[in-house]
């Protein structure tokens, strides 16, 4: 049988990126790299702050193993310089040469402070560069990867009037100059319609 060809995928997906309904897309993405085991990295920065990080580290990693046939490293603190935490080399080349990465849910506001002009925007643009693998970046980072970032929790849940941040434009090396925001549709408000979370409409 002969070698899987290099498998090349960018996706930018909204919310409810490890929900049921998407378990068929996660499957589809995974049987792109191919037959055999790959390696396969989450990025907690996005979440990294809560009080609940470890579980939701946690939760990612049984949802991709039970349904998507994933096993999951968690790389953390990968925008640290080396003494303050000797791992991050380490997570710096995973971002770089794994088969899949994911990053996903939290803040995309300090994502941003986290990674803006630092050794994890730029493993990721090089690896977004070099088409590796399979490259799937959801909700809060999905909204902090171009050219510029709507920082939606203080907007919507802090009341700050509409602005724009700096992004981490991950997609201009592909000749795009775009801003993304994945939860334009949002519905999530129940009894209150959030599907603008006051950029512009209430």
């Amino acid at each position: 049988m002969g070698e899987a060809p290099k498998c090349r995928v960018l996706v930018i997906m909204g919310s409810g990126e490890t929900s049921p309904t998407m378990v068929t897309v996660h499957k589809a993405l995974a049987a792109r790299l191919g037959p055999g085991s790959h390696s396969a990295v989450l990025l907690d920065t996005p979440y990294a702050f809560q009080e609940n990080a470890a579980d939701i580290s946690a939760r990612s990693q049984a949802y991709f193993a039970r349904s998507v046939g994933l096993q999951v490293a968690v790389v953390t603190d990968a925008d640290l310089r080396l003494q303050e935490s000797p791992a991050a080399a380490a997570g710096l080349a995973a971002i770089r040469a794994s088969d899949w990465v994911f990053i996903g849910p939290g803040s995309p506001s300090y994502a941003l402070n986290r990674w803006r002009g630092g050794p994890v925007a730029g493993a990721l643009r090089d690896r977004i560069a070099a088409g590796v693998g399979v490259t799937v970046i959801a909700s809060a980072a999905a909204a902090a990867m171009g050219v510029v970032a709507v920082p939606v929790y203080e907007i919507y849940k802090v009341g700050a009037e509409p602005h724009w941040l700096d992004g981490l434009d991950l997609l201009s090396v592909l000749g795009l100059k775009v801003a993304v925001i994945p939860h334009y549709d949002n519905a999530e408000g129940g009894t209150h319609d959030t599907r603008f979370c006051y950029l512009g409409e209430r």
